[in-house]
């Protein structure tokens, strides 16, 4: 560990066990007292082996598993994986112009993502529609998830009677409840209130996802300055303390659930308040948040294709670059919100979603590095071949790796000489492989007695309401 990772895991074990952090869920309180942690009202002072006991026992990567198996993720060691944009309620076009998200945005972006080698996990919030019962719209979500794609799942968290329901209803997909448990289905992110507060709807969840042996990711997201210390190792040290707790309890309920430390800590704007998301501090806090979990022998979550932009332009490109890009430098071994983002998390954007995938592309090309496998790769016959002032381009070793040898961008202008401004012709070039992908969409299938059952559940113990389903199957359908 080098010094300034062990100064950072010092001071968040001293926050944890000199200012204590609120857990304000009598169920929690009661098993935290069984253990003989340190208690006053809702708020708990943790020693810091107490800590490293509970969190040594969580597993360093675990296999995530897809309905399809070919879908299957291993989240941990040297795995670098992305998922897409996660929980804005927002849809932002091209031209910056603003409306909110609805089911429609949602399966068309689960279309997106599972057409999408870039992939391996759809769902999640992907967008939160605007046009569903909040009561039931995380229901509604995973629903047309798993009818969208047969990749792994991300969850959405929420209070026990709807995080439970979510775990019913994957256990009819699954075969039944104890099929379900038996492996690692559904991904969830919880998230912390900072500064050292982890709210009732994080802990019920914490407690369904342990004890249906559902993974998670614990995520924090302190902004430097304004939710957390401007000192970027100070909110990195709180992050961490937040991170350490959560993990902890989630080992006490069930020893050996697979957790992933995922710091979403940010800068932040503070001429307006606002976080941060594009800035350099974002991507230093994320290259932390990577060394931290080695440390601990955890899984890593952060970064993203992340940008404070607020339209497709020239910011949300570089920055957007940077932060991937410093993910991948890192090892982070998943990086949610990899495409889509725009405005500081307030958006999903089609285009900038199209950006970001050609993004992903462009620094895993790059990561690969210059491969000299045999001393064929060095060309030195086929230099001699061709000698001095000849030319590769006709070559049969050039014709037999032009696709997989060299890079060819996405879209880079209108290669057929069509004379529009260049930025319009960037667009089009992104709204046709956009709708080529969309096209090509297939839904994969879905047992039908499965499909019954989880009609039957949704629509009667769950409250959806029918045409809602019926919505989601025709938008997929279509």
């Amino acid at each position: 560990m080098n010094h300034s990772i062990r100064k950072i895991h010092a001071a968040a074990v001293r926050i944890l066990k000199e200012v204590g952090i609120r857990l304000p869920h009598p169920e929690v309180l009661e098993i935290l007292r069984q253990q003989g942690m340190r208690i006053s009202g809702d708020r708990v002072f943790f020693e810091e082996t107490q800590i490293m006991d509970w969190v040594q026992k969580a597993p360093a990567e675990f296999t995530l598993y897809a309905r399809n198996p070919r879908h299957d993720m291993v989240i941990g060691g040297d795995h670098a994986e992305c998922a897409s944009g996660y929980g804005c309620p927002t849809i932002i076009g091209a031209d910056g112009s603003r409306r909110e998200a609805l089911v429609k945005d949602y399966l068309t972006f689960a279309k997106l993502v599972h057409q999408s080698p870039e992939f391996k996990i759809n769902g999640g919030i992907l967008v939160q529609p605007n046009d569903v019962d909040p009561a039931t719209s995380h229901l509604v979500m995973l629903y047309a998830a798993v009818l969208a794609s047969d990749k792994c799942l991300m969850g959405v968290p929420g209070h026990a009677a709807q995080i439970n329901a979510t775990m019913e209803m994957l256990a009819l997909l699954y075969g039944g409840m104890d099929a379900f448990t038996a492996r690692p289905r559904v991904l969830t992110m919880i998230s912390t209130i900072s500064p050292l507060l982890i709210d009732e709807m994080a802990l019920d969840s914490v407690l369904a996802c342990a004890r249906h042996n559902q993974p998670m990711i614990i995520s924090p997201a302190p902004a430097a300055g304004t939710t957390g210390p401007i000192d970027l190792a100070g909110n990195v040290a709180l992050a961490t303390a937040e991170a350490l707790a959560c993990i902890t309890v989630a080992q006490m309920v069930r020893e050996g659930v697979p957790v992933v430390f995922g710091l979403q800590s940010y800068g932040a704007d503070l001429r307006t308040g606002d976080i941060s998301i594009g800035s350099p501090a974002y991507a230093l806090q994320a290259g932390c948040c990577a060394r931290l979990a080695r440390h601990y022998g955890l899984p890593s979550r952060a970064g993203g294709a992340t940008t404070d932009a607020r339209s497709v332009n020239v910011q949300s490109g570089y920055e957007s670059m940077l932060a991937i890009s410093t993910a991948f430098e890192n090892r982070i071994n998943l990086m949610v919100h990899s495409a889509g983002i725009l405005d500081r998390f307030a958006g999903m954007s089609y285009e900038q979603f199209m950006v970001d995938l050609e993004l992903i592309r462009m620094v895993r090309f790059y990561r690969r590095g210059i491969v000299i496998e045999s001393d064929a790769d060095l060309a030195v016959d086929l230099i001699g071949k061709v000698g001095p002032g000849g030319q590769f381009l006709t070559q049969m070793d050039t014709m037999k790796k032009c696709r997989t040898h060299s890079w060819v961008p996405a879209f880079s202008g209108n290669p057929s000489g069509e004379k529009k401004p260049p930025g319009d012709q960037v667009l089009g070039e992104i709204r046709r492989r956009m709708n080529d992908t969309l096209e090509t969409y297939q839904q994969p299938p879905l047992p039908d007695d499965a499909l019954r059952e989880i009609d039957r559940f949704l629509t009667g113990q769950a409250g959806v309401a029918p045409e809602t389903l019926s919505a989601v199957k025709t938008g997929i359908a279509a």
